[in-house]
């Protein structure tokens, strides 16, 4: 390319650059640091001038965080080869500047040898710092010598990330649902992770910290503080970490790639494992270097890491350990054998299947403290693997599944907010003003508005939102309502929601309720659900109107795991818990369902049972033989519109109960209860095949038997009940 044309090419995208900025001197008293980096356009030019720059100015501590538009001038100046005007803007903004008062603390006292003696110091006395009663280990004096209780001081990283977290919780930051819930993890844990054996160490997260800040050159922003302090301070009684995976997930051009890099350079050169192998991993190469160069940069960059880091074609190597950092792709054909430490998988939705994501993390279990951190934007496809590992951090972060090594950080926009409404971009973009501008946002919007083709893009890359959740059918009951009616809190005590369907049970064994039973043989679960009309919460207290449903699931023992993995939900622990019965065989044995059924009928005291006919027909006729009314439901909207209408009423103004059991939390995510706009009326429908609604099927069954047999005012065995409205029993 000719220098004439060169110079226009770079022309343009100075051009491009100053966008960003309205040139203006600044004024005012001055704040030195860095000011936040434009939206570069170009992937090397217009970085490396910005970084010249600003190093420049920074030794000879001129450097101000008002300085932004200046900056961008000069290297606009500099792309167009304006020396002229360079010299020109460094004259009339910087050069009658008083320097600032350097404030730099002695070079001896962070070298990196210095600093990873400190890093084992707070290794080795992690012991003598822990004690089973408190979560909080003791933070340490300058020698590292004396111990004392932390402080949470708004400028150490600790307290930094807790803040962040109350003020996510408290809504003074914008934040979506599912990172609302990973500030009230943290804060919880804080309060009571020693009770499972779980440990916060506020010196090794002000070490990782430190690390990326005076080593990598990374001006971290509070919720990248709140992600490292998490993942690296959280520990075990051993010392190892408590978390060996870590999911950061949020919109394009946040930050996340160059705090991944940040922690593989930990992994490779500050974390202590014996030859560490760390891997930036991806389904192309070139994707796979990105996170492997920004880590070669900051080694360019620092003098202290090059010490260290040798930088070759193809890897990073630590000098003298036989560490290495390589960028790896699904395309490489010798993933097998290989035993990372650390593992950076980027963009994940991009992977499609699970296969590479298996291959390299059947490779960590050799090693003392493995992490494999995800980070990745949503992506189109919910049927891939990626969308299987954010489910997973959601149920994780709402607690359906109880996971302490897994952490998740999900910045996102939530179902209902208006993704062209920027109000809202925040809590999918935390770096929103620092490293991505609204204006850039903005026109992207306007685009999309105009040429809807574009909204998919937008919602996706911009909003952190996986297309196909957000513009497609949603379950009908909302999260936040269902969660609402778990009614722990009416038995009184600190319980687990199994404890309190067993305290309940011991309570009301003679209180009428109503069984509904959902059968599948095979490839659904089979559900039985007790729904009470009134219950009583406390010893001695007469019942009150409050419907409580409590609903017990039974599967076949085999194809478990095939289930679990195509359902995405954890059956087996579930079972473990004692909410799933398992049954010989592959497929549900009627007749051992019909002798269970037997045994609630003789124990408890049940008016009758509602049943689908498909599969339970003859079991059915044999207990009404017997003496216990068993009706068919037939499964049409006629039948089941008024039991949905009820239910979603009840979970609305909380007049249901039902103790938070995880499989039915699930469930209630997956049914659809809309009105058939072409036959009228209404039946549970599920969102696809592998999302089950067998529990909410059983509840609505129940619920006929309600509507259609209401409690008399006298009731045998000497319970008094109000009658039930009049209209319901004739439906």
């Amino acid at each position: 390319m000719s220098k004439r044309a060169e110079g226009k090419r770079y022309g343009k995208r100075a051009a491009n650059l100053i966008e960003h900025y309205e040139f203006t001197p600044p004024e005012g008293v001055l704040t030195p640091g860095e000011p936040p980096r434009p939206q570069f356009f170009g992937p090397s030019k217009e970085r490396e001038a910005w970084l010249h720059i600003t190093a420049f100015l920074t030794e000879k501590r001129l450097l101000a965080r008002q300085d932004g538009p200046c900056i961008a001038e000069w290297v606009a100046a500099q792309l167009r080869g304006d020396k002229s005007a360079a010299d020109t803007l460094y004259r009339a903004v910087w050069a009658k500047r008083s320097p600032f008062p350097d404030t730099r603390p002695e070079k001896s006292t962070f070298t990196m040898e210095a600093f990873l003696a400190k890093v084992q110091a707070g290794r080795d006395t992690f012991a003598a710092r822990m004690s089973p009663e408190r979560t909080v280990c003791l933070d340490w004096d300058k020698s590292g010598k004396e111990f004392f209780e932390y402080q949470w001081a708004d400028d150490d990283p600790a307290g930094v990330a807790r803040l962040y977290a109350q003020q996510v919780d408290a809504g003074s930051v914008l934040a979506g649902e599912l990172l609302i819930r990973a500030a009230r993890r943290f804060i919880n844990d804080i309060e009571r992770g020693a009770e499972r054996g779980l440990f916060f160490d506020p010196v090794a997260a002000r070490h990782v910290v430190r690390f990326a800040e005076l080593f990598c050159g990374l001006k971290l922003m509070p919720w990248q503080i709140f992600c490292l302090a998490n993942i690296f301070g959280w520990k075990r009684p051993s010392g190892a970490r408590r978390f060996t995976e870590a999911w950061i997930s949020c919109a394009k051009k946040n930050g996340k790639t160059a705090l991944a890099s940040t922690v593989a350079l930990w992994g490779l050169i500050a974390d202590g494992e014996k030859f560490p192998d760390v891997f930036a991993a991806a389904t192309k190469k070139d994707q796979s270097r990105l996170v492997w160069r920004d880590a070669k940069r900051a080694v360019k960059e620092s003098e202290q890491l090059r010490e260290y880091v040798t930088a070759l074609t193809g890897a990073l190597v630590v000098k003298g350990s036989d560490g290495s950092f390589t960028p790896l792709a699904s395309e490489e054909k010798s993933l097998d054998g290989l035993r990372p430490s650390f593992i950076i998988a980027d963009e994940v939705s991009f992977w499609g299947g699970r296969e590479q994501w298996d291959t390299l993390t059947k490779g960590v279990v050799s090693r003392v403290q493995p992490l494999v951190l995800a980070v990745t934007t949503a992506g189109r496809d919910r049927t891939c693997f990626a969308y299987g590992k954010f489910d997973l951090a959601s149920k994780i972060l709402r607690g359906i599944i109880a996971d302490d090594t897994t952490f998740c950080c999900v910045f996102s926009l939530d179902e209902k907010d208006d993704w062209s409404d920027e109000k809202f971009w925040p809590k999918a973009n935390p770096s929103l003003g620092v490293t991505i501008q609204v204006e850039h946002l903005r026109k992207l919007r306007d685009e999309a508005v105009e040429a809807p083709s574009g909204v998919t893009s937008f919602v996706q890359y911009h909003c952190n939102v996986w297309p196909d959740v957000a513009l497609s059918r949603q379950g009908s009951i909302p999260r936040a309502k269902w969660e609402a009616c778990s009614g722990l809190d009416l038995l009184g005590g600190n319980l687990t929601p199994m404890e309190a369907c067993v305290k309940f049970l011991t309570l009301n064994r003679e209180t009428p309720f109503y069984l509904g039973i959902d059968v599948g043989l095979s490839s659904d679960l089979t559900a039985v659900c007790s729904l009470f009309p009134y219950a009583i919460f406390s010893e001695g207290q007469e019942p009150v109107q409050k419907k409580v449903a409590l609903v017990q699931f039974y599967m076949p023992e085999h194809g478990l795991l095939e289930k679990e993995k195509a359902w995405r939900v954890p059956l087996s622990q579930w079972v473990r818990e004692g909410w799933i019965t398992l049954q010989p065989g592959d497929m549900t044995d009627v007749r051992a369902l019909k002798k269970e059924i037997i045994g609630i009928f003789e124990t408890y005291y049940v008016r009758d049972l509602r049943f689908d006919p498909w599969q339970f027909q003859v079991a059915a006729a044999e207990l009404n033989e017997s003496g216990k009314p068993c009706v068919a439901v037939a499964q049409t909207a006629k039948e089941l519109t008024a039991p949905c209408r009820e239910l979603i009423t009840a979970v609305h103004s909380q007049e249901l109960v039902h103790f938070g059991n995880p499989v039915l939390a699930w469930m209630s995510g997956n049914v659809i209860l809309e009105e058939d706009e072409k036959h009228g009326g209404t039946k549970p429908a599920k969102l696809s095949y592998s999302e089950k609604i067998d529990g909410i099927s059983a509840l609505v069954n129940a619920w006929k038997g309600l509507l259609s047999n209401p409690p008399s005012i006298y009731e045998s065995r000497g319970l008094i009940f109000i009658e039930t409205n009049p209209k319901e029993a004739t439906q």
